[in-house]
Order: C-alpha cells, then sequence, then structure tokens
C-alpha cells in the first residue's frame, strides 16, 4: 500500500503538474479581441509538437519583434534567476539561523520584542523593502567605493550578488519570526526540562537538541517560501535590469515559451524539496512529505 501511494505521489504529481502547466501555458490560444473561442485542435496540436522539437523553439521580442531561437539563450536566463534565488534561500536561512540562536540566549523580554518586530516588518509590502534596499546598498556602494558586486545587469554580466542580498530580507524576515516561535514552543518540551536538569548549556541544548525539530517543522514552509521568492523575483529582477526567467514568463506569450520557462522553474524546486525529504529523513529519521 505505501508503494501505492508513494507512486502515485512521485511519479503522477510531477506528470499531473506538467499537464496543468501545459494547459495554462495554451490558454492565450482560446482568448481574442472579442472573447472566448475554440482555437482548434491543430493549433493545440502544433504547441505539443513543437515541444518535442525543442530545438525548432523560437520566441519574439515584443518590442523589436526580432525572433530569435529559444535554446540555448534560456539557459543563461535560468542561471541568472537560479543563482540569485540561491544565494537568497541560503543567505536568508543562515542569516535567520544564526540570529535565532543569539536571540535565544536573551532574555524573555528582549526575546518577545524582536519576535513583535518581526511580525511587524512582515506586514510591510514586498516592494518597499525591495526598493528600499535597493536605495540603501546603492548608497553603501557610493559612500564606500565598493567595486566587488555589481548593482545593475547590463551586456554580458548580469547582477548576481546584490539582487541575491535584496531578494533575501522578506525570506529573512520569515525565517526568523519562525525559528524564534518554534524555539520559544521546543523550550516548554519534555527533552528541553530533562536538558536542563542535567546541567546542559542553553546553547548546547539549542544548537544538538532543539534545531533537529525546528528543521522538520520549517520544512513545512519551505514551499510558502519559495512561492513567495518567486513572487519577489520578478520586482528584483525588473529594478536590477536582469535578463531572468521572469522575462520569458511575462514579456513572451507564446504558449511554448511559457512552458519551457515554468517547467525550467519547476524542476530545481521540486529537486530541491525532496532532497530535503531525504536529507530531513536521514537526519532525524522522521519522514516529512513536501
Amino acid at each position: 500500500m505505501n508503494w501505492i501511494r508513494f507512486m502515485k505521489k512521485e511519479v503522477l504529481y510531477p506528470i499531473y503538474l506538467m499537464i496543468g502547466i501545459f494547459l495554462i501555458s495554451i490558454s492565450p490560444l482560446f482568448m481574442t479581441s472579442v472573447g472566448l473561442h475554440w482555437p482548434g485542435l491543430e493549433n493545440i496540436t502544433t504547441v505539443f509538437t513543437g515541444l518535442l522539437q525543442p530545438d525548432s523553439l523560437t520566441y519574439v521580442n515584443p518590442k523589436s519583434g526580432v525572433e530569435r531561437e529559444l535554446f540555448p539563450i534560456i539557459f543563461k536566463a535560468f542561471g541568472s534567476s537560479f543563482f540569485v534565488l540561491s544565494i537568497a534561500l541560503v543567505l536568508a536561512f543562515l542569516a535567520a539561523l544564526v540570529l535565532s540562536i543569539v536571540l535565544r540566549m536573551l532574555t524573555d523580554r528582549l526575546y518577545k520584542g524582536v519576535i513583535s518586530i518581526a511580525s511587524l516588518f512582515q506586514s510591510v509590502p514586498d516592494v518597499v523593502y525591495v526598493l528600499g534596499s535597493q536605495i540603501i546598498l546603492v548608497w553603501i556602494y557610493v559612500e564606500l567605493d565598493l567595486k566587488f558586486a555589481k548593482f545593475t545587469g547590463a551586456g554580458e554580466q548580469e547582477a548576481i550578488l546584490v539582487p541575491g542580498i535584496v531578494l533575501s530580507i522578506l525570506p529573512g524576515i520569515f525565517f526568523l519570526k519562525s525559528m524564534l516561535s518554534m524555539l520559544e514552543e521546543e523550550g516548554y518540551r519534555p527533552y528541553v526540562e530533562l536538558a536542563k536538569g542535567k546541567g546542559l548549556h542553553p546553547l548546547w541544548i539549542t544548537i544538538v537538541h532543539m534545531l533537529r525539530n525546528l528543521f522538520v517543522r520549517l520544512a513545512f514552509q519551505l514551499k510558502f517560501i519559495i512561492s513567495l521568492m518567486l513572487s519577489n523575483l520578478l520586482i528584483v529582477e525588473y529594478l536590477f535590469n536582469n535578463f531572468g526567467m521572469t522575462t520569458f514568463l511575462l514579456s513572451y506569450s507564446q504558449p511554448a515559451v511559457f512552458f519551457v520557462t515554468a517547467i525550467m522553474f519547476f524542476i530545481p524546486v521540486y529537486i530541491f524539496l525532496k532532497g530535503v525529504e531525504v536529507a530531513l529523513y536521514y537526519a532525524t529519521k522522521q519522514e516529512v512529505s513536501l
């Protein structure tokens, strides 16, 4: 029975999702200036057969009207978005983890005060973080005459580090608030009281015992955090003039281009979530379904 469930979840689910992405990608074919209409099976089949021949796929620049081959240029856009997202996710997680451990050592009053401040910051619109962070980083860049990071994408080089830092702010706040709340709840568990009774240092209890359970609980929020980052990636890439995957998703309306771009977003995220499942199982012996 477990194998049947496993096959349904791990094999059929990605197939269903790909079918859903395909249906979304061909939805523009059903829309005209006068309303909805049936585009004909031939047009739908043309999109599907085109996907089977990726070398023949092209995209048209809406501004210049120039037609170009989709491959391999889409890999350049994928690389830009992938590195920005990776930097943002790692930076947000590590910064929140270190801060949560440090703040855990503070008094209860300061601890709860930080949680309240984090909740307040979470209510601020995403675009305010992006714009505010960009202004602050540009000011630091100019005042300190820093040359190690690019601020805008131009030519062959993309801005990677600075957009990654900006993109990490909101998920970092979410990570921090979640970790602090979870550590506070874990602090009342019997195993923590037992460890304290044995005279173990609070820092040792937090790192060795409490973080294991925290990671398992935090894993269930990964989908939301990643979706939050993907939605903010659009704003970040636009403001930093980066040629990333969101350019293909929003600027080029061809069904095949949308499908390929969405799949290239989905596959790394899916592999990452499955990797987290496996890592947590071997580390904590607890099954996590993401």
